[in-house]
């Protein structure tokens, strides 16, 4: 079952923090295909200073689904910002 993460909407939000240990995933989609120019953003909280940096686009110009997966040592906080969009799109998680 699928987790709604950012409501269905144009506007522009920063998603929910999220926790992922090291090797563990996250699937994310969107409900519609993002138009071009348009990408969801995968950010990671820093340790030292509690900032997030960006790490990359998750999915971007057609793409529906992205996975975010942990690498380094330990647990890693990640959020997902989506822009302001041309549809009505929701991202949720599974």
């Amino acid at each position: 079952m699928s987790t709604s993460y950012i409501a269905a909407k144009t506007a522009a939000e920063n998603g929910a923090e999220f926790t992922l240990s090291s090797g563990s995933s996250r699937t994310f989609f969107v409900t519609e295909d993002l138009a071009s120019g348009e990408f969801l953003t995968l950010e990671i909280k820093e340790t030292n200073g509690g900032t997030f940096q960006q790490v990359g686009k998750l999915c971007f110009n057609g793409q529906s689904v992205g996975v975010v997966t942990a690498r380094g040592a330990g647990d890693s906080v990640f959020r997902v910002l989506k822009p302001v969009t041309t549809a009505t799109v929701g991202v949720f998680f599974d």
